[in-house]
């Protein structure tokens, strides 16, 4: 009797100070890695090493491995996002310097001249530098409001013909100018959305402009209705080269196909239209389809996608 409550007694020990030491091991290897994470600087391409094979530190060391990674590549990320910032905010920059300098330099030309037929030709090129210049800005301050989730939206039922016909109708002296004819195809019975009627006539007209800008050739709007209630509207026309454009980039803020900045323009547009129509819940997409860039802004008549505007920032 004594001798096996003697036995029992040392097996409970055994097992107390078996306990004990694998606490132990623990408690060193959780004390090794914490020295690891608090030395190790952020910047750092060290991982979390596994100094034991006890049971569940592996799977401990690869997901704080995981989570470093995941760490590592926001930051490259925030930093790629930074710089493209700064070179596009110097770009633009630039862009609003140079009708700047002109109008200036027409001014002062303008002060010198005694002519009045040339001393209005040159008030009225400065005139044209100042509106290209206050054109910018207006982008500007419009990409700002877009991207503020602050920004007040009423949604509403909107009928989309009406609305894109105000848009092209718009925009006809430029095309006349270009010679080229709109199309506009909407079947009956035309579709209503839910949006705010601001907003999407925003979008609309980014997207012309972007057309007229950029484009070769006519513009053509099309109204398509998709499964249940999704609606699309393509906006499609002829680009001349279509090789330089990104379409995965065109809804970047500054983004330019133009690498050199000949067109005019902030790169500002799209985004603008990208952030709106996130903002309601809408989606723009783009593709090439062969010599043509095709932008679709897709919508739901009765709700929106589940997307979010800080989906698209």
């Amino acid at each position: 009797m004594a001798e096996g409550l003697v036995l029992v007694v040392a097996i409970a020990l055994g097992m107390g100070f078996g306990a004990l030491f694998v606490l132990a091991c623990y408690a060193s290897e959780l004390a090794r890695q914490s020295r690891f994470l608090v030395s190790r600087e952020r910047a750092s391409n060290a991982r979390l090493t596994c100094g034991s094979r006890l049971p569940g530190m592996v799977g401990l060391v690869d997901a704080v491995n995981a989570e470093l990674d995941a760490a590592d590549a926001e930051r490259v990320e925030a930093l790629r996002a930074a710089d493209e910032f700064s070179r596009g905010l110097s770009a633009l920059s630039h862009d609003v310097r140079t009708p700047l300098t002109g109008a200036r330099g027409y001014l002062q030309l303008a002060r010198e001249e005694a002519d009045p037929g040339r001393k209005d030709a040159q008030l009225a090129a400065a005139d044209a530098r100042l509106a290209a210049m206050s054109g910018l800005l207006d982008e500007l301050f419009s990409y700002a409001r877009a991207a503020d989730p602050d920004t007040p939206l009423e949604l509403g039922p909107v009928a989309l013909r009406p609305l894109l016909e105000q848009v092209l109708l718009g925009h006809y002296p430029e095309f006349e100018a270009r010679g080229w004819e709109p199309a506009l195809e909407v079947r009956d019975p035309a579709p209503t959305v839910l949006a705010d009627p601001d907003a999407l006539s925003r979008i609309a007209e980014n997207l012309v402009a972007n057309a007229l800008r950029h484009g070769s050739g006519p513009l053509s709007v099309r109204v398509a209705t998709g499964e249940g209630d999704r609606v699309d509207v393509e906006f499609s026309n002829p680009v001349a080269d279509p090789g330089a454009i990104d379409a995965d980039r065109l809804f970047e803020r500054f983004y330019q196909a133009d690498a050199s900045r000949a067109t005019a323009g902030s790169g500002l547009g799209l985004a603008v239209a990208a952030q709106l129509a996130a903002a309601q819940g809408m989606r723009l997409s783009a593709r090439l389809d062969g010599a043509a860039l095709v932008i679709t802004l897709a919508m739901r008549g009765d709700g929106p996608f589940a997307s979010s505007r800080e989906e698209t920032r």
